[in-house]
């Protein structure tokens, strides 16, 4: 086999992989048959399971920095808008779980935001209104079917300065994360024989 041949061999079979393989930090499968023909999907309102925030801010901590409560639910509730918006393109979206539907429940373990919030100022009065962190976020996800846990999946965005990007919204990189999930999780769904590996 010449060198070309096997250039475009692996490039087929990097194309034929299916992506949602490597697309969770972690991924248990623990029913790949109720992955099986998933035609309705209801994902249910996020869980928030975040830490809690320092008091005083310490850049070389490595604590959480805070977020409000009202910051943590209307950015759970844009995730559960996206990943509806997401499941919606390939899947029928049930307005409660029934019998054949795939329950969805995320929840969000981290928030970091790109730009301070009002739980920054409050914890640091002198910060800069022209601050900008590498936000992120933590996300976990639940999947039952006919009252059976189907599989759990666990993912940590984190966005870098190196990136390129300007950093103008205060949530940009977890907007960014939860743009990907919302495209990757439906894709980890259709595949289950990816998902049973």
């Amino acid at each position: 086999m010449t060198r070309r041949t096997a250039a475009v061999l692996f490039s087929l079979a990097a194309l034929a992989a299916p992506l949602s393989v490597s697309a969770f930090d972690e991924a248990v499968v623990r029913n790949p048959a109720a992955l099986a023909n998933v035609q309705s999907v209801f994902v249910a309102p996020a869980v928030l399971e975040l830490p809690e925030g320092a008091h005083r801010f310490d850049r070389r901590s490595g604590e959480p920095r805070a977020v409000s409560p009202r910051d943590a639910e209307s950015k759970a509730a844009d995730l559960v808008a996206l990943l509806k918006r997401g499941f919606a393109k390939d899947f029928t979206l049930a307005n409660a779980p029934g019998p054949g539907v795939l329950v969805i429940t995320p929840t969000l373990q981290t928030l970091e935001s790109s730009r301070p919030t009002l739980a920054d100022y409050n914890r640091e009065p002198g910060l800069s209104h022209e601050s900008v962190f590498a936000g992120g976020a933590t996300l976990s996800v639940r999947m039952e079917r006919d009252g059976e846990e189907v599989a759990t999946l666990k993912d940590r965005y984190q966005g870098s300065f190196g990136d390129g990007s300007i950093r103008i919204g205060v949530w940009q990189d977890t907007d960014r994360a939860f743009d990907m999930w919302s495209r990757q999780l439906p894709r980890w769904v259709e595949q289950p024989k990816a998902a049973a590996r």
